[in-house]
C-alpha cells in the first residue's frame, strides 16, 4: 500500500483545495499535489491558467479530467504513480509541454493526440499495460528521452525511426519479437535497452547507431548477432547474456572501448579469438 500524506481522501482533497487557493492568490506557476492520496482533482485547479508545472504524481487518480486542456501554459506535467486507465485526447492540446510523466499507471493505450505534443523532450510511459504505441509518436521529433519499458508491447511502430533526437530509448521488459529496421535512423542514441523481450534477431541496421555507449540485449531468444555490431565502436557496455547464441561474430573484436561484456547463459562452445582485442575489459 503506498504511503500517502493523507489516508482519508476527503482530507487530501481539502489540502489540495487549500494549495490551489494559495497558488491562485500568490499567482504561482508551480503546483505540487503529489503524494496526497487524491482520488479526484478539485475543479478549482482549472482556473490556474498560468501554471507551468503541475505535480499530480503518487495519488490514487483513476482518470485525468478532460478539462486539463485549459492549463495551456503547462510545460511539465507529472501524473506518474496513479491508477490511470486512460489519458483523455484533450491532452493533445497542451502543446507547450516539454516533460510528461505517465509511468506506473494502468494505461492500456495512449491516444493518438499525443502526437500533437511536438515540444516534448521527455516522455515516460513505462510501467503500464500498453500493448501498442500509436504511430503518431513519430511526430515527437524533439524527444531526447523515451521510456516504454515494462509494458506489454508486441511491436514498435516504424515511425519511431523519426525520433532522431533520442539519446535514451528504453524498450526492455516487453513482449517484442522484432525491432523495426527504422531503429537504425536513431543515430543520436547513446543508450538502448531491449532486454527481457522475445527477440529472435536484431536488425543489421543497429550498426548505424554509432553513438551508442550502452546496449542491453539480455534475456531474449537471440540465436545470432549481426556482424554490423562491430560498427558500434563507442560501446562501453554490451549485455548479450541469457540468449540462445551459439556463436559471436568476430567483428566484436572491433569494440575496443568495451569495459563490460556479458555473454553468460548462452549456448556458446567457443568465442572468436578477436575477443582478445578487447583489452579494456
Amino acid at each position: 500500500m503506498p504511503d500517502y500524506q493523507y489516508n482519508n481522501p476527503d482530507d487530501a482533497y481539502k489540502e489540495a483545495q487549500r494549495r490551489i487557493k494559495e497558488a491562485k492568490d500568490e499567482a504561482r506557476t508551480t503546483l505540487r499535489l503529489g503524494g496526497l492520496g487524491l482520488t479526484a482533482v478539485p475543479p478549482e485547479i482549472w482556473q490556474l491558467t498560468a501554471l507551468t508545472t503541475l505535480w499530480l504524481n503518487d495519488n490514487q487518480l483513476t482518470a485525468v479530467p478532460p478539462e486539463i486542456w485549459q492549463l495551456t501554459a503547462l510545460t511539465t506535467l507529472w501524473l506518474n504513480d496513479n491508477q490511470l486507465t486512460a489519458v483523455p485526447p484533450e491532452i493533445g492540446q497542451l502543446t507547450g509541454l516539454t516533460k510528461l510523466g505517465l509511468s506506473e499507471n494502468q494505461l492500456t493505450a495512449v491516444p493518438p493526440e499525443i502526437g500533437q505534443l511536438t515540444g516534448l523532450t521527455f516522455l515516460r510511459l513505462d510501467g503500464n499495460q500498453l500493448t501498442a504505441v500509436p504511430p503518431e509518436i513519430g511526430q515527437l521529433t524533439g524527444l531526447t528521452t523515451l521510456w516504454l519499458n515494462d509494458n506489454q508491447l508486441t511491436a514498435v511502430p516504424p515511425e519511431i525511426g523519426q525520433l532522431t533526437g533520442l539519446t535514451l530509448l528504453r524498450l526492455d521488459i516487453n513482449q517484442l519479437t522484432a525491432v523495426p529496421p527504422e531503429i537504425g535512423q536513431l543515430t543520436g542514441l547513446t543508450e538502448l535497452s531491449l532486454n527481457s523481450n522475445q527477440l529472435t534477431a536484431v536488425p543489421p541496421e543497429i550498426g548505424q547507431l554509432t553513438g551508442l555507449t550502452t546496449l542491453w540485449l539480455s534475456e531474449n531468444q537471440l540465436t545470432a548477432v549481426p556482424s554490423e555490431i562491430g560498427q558500434l565502436t563507442g560501446l562501453t557496455k554490451l549485455d548479450l547474456s541469457g540468449n540462445q547464441l551459439t556463436a559471436v561474430p568476430p567483428e566484436i573484436g572491433q569494440l575496443t572501448g568495451l569495459t563490460v561484456l556479458w555473454l553468460s547463459r548462452n549456448q556458446l562452445t567457443a568465442v572468436p579469438p578477436e575477443i582478445w582485442q578487447l583489452t579494456a575489459l
